[in-house]
């Protein structure tokens, strides 16, 4: 009778650590399966948009680099670029309206993990090697503003982006808006800049690989050629080592681009 309670006293405890064990896995595996629901039905709604503004800078990146960018180049060569020029707030808004859906998707997936969906995890990846610092055009904040200038709420409580035309207003008759856009507005006017086209050809690497990674077969966007003439060593090598060796190594992300 002695060595009966022990045994029953610990037969219970481990049932009922079992239990609690079991009860406990059912509700993370509900869980993971509800976030993975929620994240997949997130970048459902959101990848098609977000890819189609990044298919957009990628042409016209592409038809820039063919023409060495002489649509941006100053009529006079004494005379800087006036930055509001309709060649000019055309091509920043293509850029504020892709930063634009990234701040409509960042905000809606708050309290929510996109890495619980594949694409969600590797649009992630390609988001964080935009910002990077060698590969950004406009420090973060000024990002983060431009795309909340070119954002705004439905009547059905969502959030759109604006057109160009509505773009061109705020800009133009917006003091803070213009501001805001200055930075990106300045370099685009200095396209005629070897260095500053480089970085927007850099740019436009790494989107043209986000738009074929996360579109491979092209349903929402365009297949493109690339540029490799137009990148200098530099670079080249710089795509390599930071976009596809540090940031895009895990994602499937394959450099013909260079």
């Amino acid at each position: 009778m002695k060595d009966t309670w022990p045994s029953l006293l610990i037969a219970l405890l481990t049932g009922g650590l079992t239990v609690k064990f079991v009860d406990l896995l059912f509700t993370w595996i509900k869980t993971s399966r509800g976030e993975k629901k929620a994240a997949k039905a997130l970048v459902d709604a959101h990848l098609d948009p977000l890819l189609k503004a990044a298919d957009a800078i990628v042409g016209k990146t592409t038809s820039l680099a063919e023409r060495d960018f002489l649509l941006l180049m100053p009529k006079d060569k004494l005379t800087p670029a006036d930055s509001l020029n309709t060649d000019l707030i055309g091509l920043a808004y293509l850029y504020a309206k892709f930063w634009g859906r990234i701040e409509i998707l960042t905000a809606e997936s708050l309290g929510m993990s996109l890495a619980s969906d594949k694409r969600g995890e590797k649009l992630q990846q390609f988001i964080a090697c935009l910002g990077s610092q060698r590969v950004r055009l406009v420090n973060r904040t000024s990002q983060n503003a431009i795309g909340e200038i070119t954002t705004e709420v439905t009547s059905a409580g969502g959030r759109r982006t604006i057109g160009v035309v509505e773009f061109e207003k705020k800009v133009g008759g917006d003091a803070s808006a213009r501001a805001w856009c200055e930075p990106l507005l300045q370099l685009l006017s200095k396209a005629h800049i070897k260095a500053v086209r480089q970085q927007l050809l850099v740019y436009g690497v790494v989107l043209h690989a986000l738009v074929d990674t996360l579109d491979p077969e092209h349903q929402s966007t365009h297949p493109r050629p690339s540029y490799p003439n137009k990148l200098s060593k530099a670079s080249k090598a710089e795509i390599q080592r930071l976009a596809f060796d540090e940031y895009l190594n895990k994602v499937g992300a394959v450099n013909k681009y260079t």
